[in-house]
């Protein structure tokens, strides 16, 4: 049993790491306190000898203005703050390099600006005033794209709630827009058009694409610029520049969505924002200069970021369970891994949940989930995953399987595996997946089934299943299904209804029965598992050998291979043959197993007839044989091993 101490020791090495991911989550904390470096310069050169200076500025529009999530705790700088950036002026420069930059502490806050009513949509003009630029096409958000309004179009068709058609163009983005760090893209900013079209970018790509759908449908919506944390493998360093969006909310304000984290409606207190515009193409600086026969050359700004002190780690917002279908599957089998999602907040919020699983495992279709939940909601998602079927088949495996969120907020689950358990194909868990995910009272619903877990085969047994309301609502024509047999009931809070129907025992092995109900509400679905036994069977198969030279120990490998579906216990091999018998004895047998008797001190003579019997139980204690007989000729070199040999044929006393 090696094998199961391996795997526990890996599950519990997964659990360790993450558990330490935890310890030093930064996205988990209440507060952060963060340092910031910008700096930034230019060379002033003369173009010719009569040269003239009088005066040179440059405007830092990269600034940190204070909000209802980030604050200045201290500030160096010798610029001075004005409107919407840093102004630094240079009277009567020399020629040379000039810098500029600032310093500063600043602090971060877990908020946001809560949804916490349904905001209608579309908007109407009024409740925007003020804010028409932002509903205007630019260079990069081209928003009058016909196919960028094709696809907002389609997207927002028959929603009337702001948060979930601003939802629903930045999960399609997500999900249809390959995060590619390719020379075109991080060179300059593409159009948003252009993002559509090739379906690749970064942060700012994905950004103004979402910015021009909502835009195109009427949204007031912004670029935002600014730095944030990321453990990404693709990042030498984990501070990094980075861009995101903001969406008008009347009577709210602007509400943060970052595409890129998965971060709809917040972002998290690694965010430090810098500046907001019509445009990602926008300046980060201004620079001007009152001279005549010189000339300005810019150097790239530099960012340096760290981490000042941190805030206590909150609870997060979102909590995550998990549910697998089958606690033990066999080697090949398909599974289901339930994530239950629970909104604790009064306000809407959105998750990205992804599962983690070794690499003995295949997730079908797509991993990532990002998933929009009312205030107080409870959503359930499910990924299909499927167990290779190549492990050997002596061990018990335990396998970890993990659901976290953007937040790194994660829960862990596992299942064990072994050869001749119960295997589910990919059709039977499609059977039992949830096709609206959106039907949320499904958690006050609960299924009991009473029914024996095994039973014999041509056997007439029942199965009782109950469906239970536990919510607040009373639940209308629910049809309600165990197996094959349906009843449209009503189901009043408190209130069950039972089915009585019988089982399957026609066929061997592992049997399902599926129990569903569905209504308007309600869509629900589980599985439960029997097996049907049979007479418990082996075969045994011999590779004796054919001839045996005179005292030579005999061994005769017995193959026992398990041919029915019930285990045979108690098993016992007998090797006899007039009157000499050896025995060997093993518990169970639940696939093959190899033996090997060994005949020591035998009579051997010219020609050796054994009889090989097996014997064995079933769970009832009913003994069940099985013989078969061999034949092993016997050698002799010597004069006296042939007399031997042929004096055992009357009387069997030499060995």
């Amino acid at each position: 049993m090696n094998k199961v101490l391996v795997c526990v020791i890996l599950l519990l090495c997964i659990q360790i790491a993450t558990a330490e991911i935890e310890d030093n989550n930064l996205y988990l904390y209440d507060s952060l306190e963060i340092l910031l470096n910008v700096d930034g310069g230019f060379k002033l050169t003369k173009e010719r000898n009569n040269y003239d200076i009088r005066e040179a500025s440059t405007e830092l529009l990269l600034y940190p203005k204070e909000d209802y999530r980030q604050s200045i705790q201290t500030w160096d700088s010798t610029g001075i703050i004005q409107d919407n950036g840093v102004m630094f002026t240079w009277n009567e420069p020399s020629l040379g390099d000039k810098e500029y930059g600032y310093t500063t502490i600043l602090k971060t806050e877990n908020q946001r600006k809560e949804v916490q009513y349904k905001v209608p949509f579309p908007i109407h003009p009024r409740n925007i005033k003020g804010y028409e630029e932002y509903l205007e096409p630019t260079i990069t958000i081209d928003s009058n794209n016909p196919e960028i309004v094709a696809k907002a179009t389609e997207l927002a068709q028959g929603e009337d709630d702001l948060f979930k058609v601003a939802f629903k163009l930045a999960e399609w983005v997500e999900r249809n827009v390959e995060y590619d760090l390719n020379t075109l893209t991080s060179q300059a900013s593409q159009k948003a058009s252009w993002v559509l079209e090739n379906e690749q970018g970064v942060c700012d790509e994905m950004t103004s694409l979402f910015v021009a759908m909502a835009r195109s449908l009427g949204i007031p919506a912004r670029f935002v610029s600014g730095i944030s944390y990321t453990t990404s493998e693709l990042f030498d360093e984990n501070w990094q520049p980075h861009g995101w969006a903001e969406v008008f909310f009347p009577d709210i304000g602007w509400v943060s969505f970052d595409i890129t984290f998965g971060e709809y409606g917040y972002i998290d207190v690694t965010h430090i924002k810098l500046r907001d515009g019509f445009d990602p193409a926008e300046p980060a600086t201004k620079f001007e200069w009152l001279a005549s026969n010189v000339l300005l050359t810019t150097e790239q700004l530099s960012f340096n970021v760290n981490l000042y002190d941190k805030g206590t780690q909150s609870e997060p917002e979102i909590l995550v369970e998990q549910e697998i279908l089958s606690d033990e599957i066999g080697f090949g089998s398909y599974n289901l891994v339930k994530g239950i999602i629970k909104n604790n907040q009064p306000y809407y919020t959105a998750t990205t949940v992804q599962l983690a699983v070794p690499e003995e495992i295949e997730i079908i279709e797509r991993n990532k989930r990002t998933i929009l939940l009312h205030p107080h909601e409870v959503r359930e998602t499910y990924w299909i995953v499927k167990l290779t079927d190549d492990l050997d088949s002596s061990f018990l495996y335990t396998f970890p399987t993990i659901i976290y969120s953007e937040k790194n907020v994660s829960v862990r689950d596992s299942f064990n595996a072994q050869a001749l358990m119960n295997v589910y194909e990919k059709e039977d868990i499609e059977t039992l997946t949830i096709q609206d995910e959106e039907r949320s009272y499904s958690r006050k619903v609960s299924f009991e089934c009473d029914y024996p877990t095994e039973i014999k085969q041509d056997e007439e047994n029942n199965i009782e299943c109950s469906i239970k309301n536990s919510g607040n609502t009373n639940l209308e024509n629910v049809n309600f299904c165990v197996g094959d047999i349906c009843n449209t009931v009503d189901l009043p809070i408190n209130q069950k209804e039972l089915i009585l129907t019988s089982m399957n025992s026609e066929t061997v092995g592992w049997n399902k029965i599926i129990v569903s109900a569905k209504n308007n509400l309600v869509e629900k679905k589980s599985s439960f598992e029997y097996g049907v036994t049979d007479i418990p069977k082996i075969e045994i198969t011999t590779k004796h050998p054919e001839r045996v030279h005179f005292g030579e120990t005999i061994n005769i490998p017995i193959t026992i291979d398990k041919i029915s579906f019930s285990t045979p216990k108690d098993i016992t091999i007998i090797i006899d043959s007039r009157g000499f018998e050896n025995r060997l004895k093993t518990e169970e047998i639940t696939q093959s197993k190899d033996v090997n008797l060994e005949l020591t001190q035998f009579p051997l003579r010219k020609t050796n007839s054994f009889t090989i019997t097996a014997i064995w139980y079933d769970a009832e204690g009913k003994f069940y044989s099985e013989n078969q007989d061999i034949v092993i000729i016997g050698e002799a070199t010597s004069f006296s091993e042939k007399v031997k040999l042929f004096l055992n044929r009357i009387i069997p006393v030499f060995s």
